[in-house]
């Protein structure tokens, strides 16, 4: 039986689940709401202009308002409520955890991971039928995961292989929902080839590690997108980290970004990976100098890969030619600015600008904007 026939059976049961924690009953509060009400009493984690940040720039408004509910923060009770409503999602093969577990990240060789995704037959088909199509560009047919690493790399296959395995385990039963589910996948094709390149380029170690926690960090907006009642579907923003945490927040109790820990987390997936992928949205909130320098410099460059990810498969930001983060004046990018000054970041901009850079992202752009003309 086709596993994503499985996906949207159970889709469909999980968005009546969702209908029933978060529906609003005429006589009584909701469960999202009791959720939520709980959750406002709850320590959030303070919001603090970062030392090395100019002393001008006052907090944004919106930002010195917000307030980050974390999993662990929540009574037991309402975690496993929430847990329940996504616990039926099928899970994904167990290739999943030998393309997570740390010795397949830092030692395996091309030819254990083409054996590896070649032992799954339909996973490898499909994984072929991505690395095929227009979004990589390939100036001809790839017959084999061999050929595939061999012409894209293995950090990069691997990535690929990932993300198919997440994406699978949802599917859409309405446009909208469908389109929700493209754009995420497309930002986090986007974002785990940008944290690959940029990793490499800035001489980080473990870029596998790196590049898995982007693609991973996309996994509670699959999970939120595919099983939320469509009512509830409009008002979470598309656009803007914060105003989505927050939507997310007083919907659900608990942004994508935390529902993903809580799911990568009944999947029995390494906690290391698990915590790597659940910090990254973090950087939203949190001061560069709270945090060991070698740390917030691997935060950083995922949340940067992450937020322009999502902004170039939208079309709100078309080349990254003349972008610099330290203009960016959105809120989401006011605690970055700071991370910027680690000297391990500082190439980072002139990387972003790097015509290699904005060749590979033009080329996978057309792709996705104009699969006729990639």
């Amino acid at each position: 039986m086709d596993p994503l026939w499985i996906g949207s059976a159970i889709g469909l049961l999980l968005a009546g689940a969702l209908a029933y924690f978060f529906r609003k009953p005429a006589s009584s509060a909701t469960p999202a709401v009791r959720i939520e009400a709980q959750a406002a009493e709850l320590p959030a984690e303070p919001v603090r202009a970062a030392q090395s940040t100019t002393p001008a720039q006052a907090l944004p408004a919106a930002l010195a308002a917000f307030q980050r509910i974390r999993a662990g923060d929540l009574p037991a009770d309402r975690r496993e409520t929430i847990a329940t409503v996504f616990r039926n999602i099928p899970r994904p093969p167990r290739l999943l955890d030998h393309l997570l577990s740390p010795d397949f990240v830092g030692q395996a060789s091309s030819s254990e991971l083409a054996d590896l995704i070649a032992a799954e037959p339909l996973i490898a088909a499909r994984v072929l039928a991505t690395i095929n199509s227009p979004l990589y560009g390939l100036r001809s047919p790839v017959n084999s995961i061999d050929q595939a690493v061999t012409l894209l790399g293995l950090t990069s296959v691997r990535s690929i292989c990932l993300q198919y395995l997440l994406i699978a385990s949802f599917k859409a039963d309405s446009p909208e929902r469908q389109q929700i589910l493209d754009a995420t996948w497309n930002a986090s094709a986007i974002a785990s080839e940008l944290s690959n390149g940029l990793a490499q380029r800035l001489g980080f170690p473990e870029p596998g590690a790196l590049v898995s926690a982007v693609v991973l960090s996309f996994l509670g907006r699959l999970a939120t997108a595919a099983t939320m009642p469509r009512g509830l579907l409009s008002r979470i923003p598309s656009a803007g980290l914060l105003a989505r945490t927050q939507a997310e927040q007083q919907t659900l109790g608990l942004a994508s970004s935390e529902i993903g820990r809580l799911l990568m987390a009944d999947w029995g997936l390494p906690a290391n990976v698990v915590e790597d992928a659940a910090r990254i949205d973090t950087v939203l909130c949190t001061p560069c100098h709270t945090l060991e320098p070698v740390r917030a410099s691997r935060l950083a460059l995922c949340y940067l890969c992450a937020r322009l990810g999502e902004r170039l498969a939208s079309g709100e930001l078309g080349s990254l030619g003349a972008y610099d983060p330290q203009a960016d004046t959105a809120p989401e990018f006011f605690h970055f600015k700071a991370y910027l000054a680690l000297p391990t970041l500082a190439p980072l901009t002139a990387h972003l600008h790097a015509p290699a850079t904005e060749a590979a992202l033009q080329k996978m752009l057309r792709a996705l904007h104009d699969p006729a003309t990639a």
